[in-house]
């Protein structure tokens, strides 16, 4: 895989991240979010981070109209390691590393890069969907997070 080299305007991009809150899995959320919002999202290759130990689910829309990219991830890696505690009940568990630590509880995020949409009228639909529990914006604390989310 060829190294992506980042450039100063990588950092100043102009985007919404929407946190989506749902127990269904990543593929209904992108069909539903097709249907609601009439796009078409496609599966990319995960992203991977620090070598395949961490892989993230992504799905990408390119808008020629609008002139925007859309992209929904999930938060949780698919890889999970097992930890070993001595304080849990059964010793052992499974830690999901987060793909943006500032928001811990949220499985998937919605990234809208450039475009002009109404936002407030965006979340109303995807809170509509039956299999979304809560959908809002997200504003991120860390550069980590920020950096994360370049994917290009």
């Amino acid at each position: 895989m060829p190294k992506h080299r980042l450039k100063l305007y990588d950092f100043d991009q102009e985007y919404t991240l929407l946190a989506i809150h749902s127990n269904t899995e990543i593929f209904k959320i992108a069909y539903n979010l097709n249907s609601l919002l009439k796009i078409n999202l496609r599966r990319e290759a995960d992203v991977d981070v620090m070598d395949n130990i961490s892989s993230y689910l992504l799905y990408k829309y390119c808008s020629e109209k609008y002139d925007s990219k859309i992209f929904l991830f999930s938060n949780k890696s698919i890889n999970s390691s097992n930890v070993k505690s001595e304080s849990t009940l059964f010793n052992e568990f499974d830690k999901a590393s987060l793909f943006i630590p500032d928001y811990p509880k949220v499985e998937y995020f919605l990234k809208i890069e450039d475009g002009r949409f109404n936002i407030k009228n965006l979340i109303e639909k995807i809170n509509s969907s039956k299999n979304i529990i809560s959908c809002y914006e997200a504003h991120l604390q860390t550069d980590k997070s920020k950096y994360n989310l370049i994917f290009e």
